[in-house]
């Protein structure tokens, strides 16, 4: 049987932040972001499949999910984003907790544990956005400064070729970021400023040397095919655990696409279920759950 699933809203300066959790609130907080154009459904699967010691809350970003929209007009920032992290934390009074974050999630948790070194005590990303993030010299430039109505059959199609998704999944993330049209069609109710999310460019090297010297015990899950389509090509450091002077970093690497962890989540659950109770040591022994 599934962990129970509760929904409700927190108030922010721009209107309402949707939260969804599961388990017993009373057990150690674990916060899962999801990435660009997504919601807290991307974790069903993966969660089921997780120890029921902690406390799993996901946050749906502003413009996706069931979340409202940032005011009209505004560009949209990652650190915007890591202060929707910011306002999530002071509702619950954590003083730590645990961040699972997919693909820009991962941005998110970078940022957030760069803001706020200390708050969190273990950082596990699923097939982390690394490349997208470090940006060459020579492209610096390019960071100086109505949704389509489609028909529910076509919105499906497109989220089973895009994300490789089985019908039944892209029907249940298409749930919460669209709305039924009077004519019975569709209408997708994210922001589409969530497309062109800005971040500081932030070369190679740098992005090496922030991950590296993290302190916060980290996992890392590749999914091969991001491997194979080059996501990884200027961060090769993300492959190899020797480069983390500290010794707390770990990486699994798992056959499957970007959404590998909604599509195949036992390919992955093992490891994170290991890292969350056990930390890095819990990857380097042989046990298994």
């Amino acid at each position: 049987m599934g962990l129970l699933e509760k929904e409700w809203f927190i108030k922010a300066p721009w209107g309402k932040i949707c939260i969804v959790a599961w388990g017993e609130c009373s057990s150690p907080p674990v916060l899962l972001c999801h990435g660009a154009i997504d919601s807290a459904a991307t974790f069903r699967p993966l969660l089921n499949l997780l120890p029921r010691d902690f406390y799993y809350i996901a946050v749906e970003l502003p413009g996706n999910g069931k979340s409202d929209h940032y005011l009209p007009g505004m560009m949209v920032s990652v650190y915007d984003l890591v202060y929707v992290i910011t306002v999530v934390v002071r509702h619950f009074r954590w003083e730590k907790f645990r961040f699972i974050g997919h693909s820009m999630g991962t941005a998110i948790g970078l940022f957030y544990q760069l803001s706020y070194p200390g708050m969190l005590t273990q950082l596990i990303n699923l097939d982390p956005v690394s490349s997208r993030i470090a940006t060459p010299a020579d492209q610096f430039d390019r960071w100086c400064p109505g949704a389509a109505v489609i028909t529910h059959d076509q919105a499906i199609s497109k989220l089973m070729r895009y994300r490789g998704l089985s019908k039944e999944t892209a029907a249940e993330i298409l749930d919460r970021i669209s709305e039924t049209t009077d004519d019975g069609k569709i209408r997708y109710t994210f922001d589409q400023r969530m497309k062109l999310v800005t971040r500081p460019p932030i070369s190679p090297e740098n992005l090496k040397r922030i991950c590296t010297g993290m302190k916060t015990p980290t996992l890392s899950i590749i999914a091969e095919d991001s491997v194979k389509n080059g996501r990884y090509s200027s961060t090769p450091f993300v492959f190899d655990e020797s480069e983390y002077p500290a010794g707390n970093y770990r990486v699994r690497r798992v056959e499957g696409g970007h959404d590998v962890h909604l599509t195949n989540p036992e390919r992955l659950a093992g490891y994170v279920a290991q890292f969350l109770l056990y930390g890095p040591e819990g990857l380097d022994s042989k046990s298994k759950l």
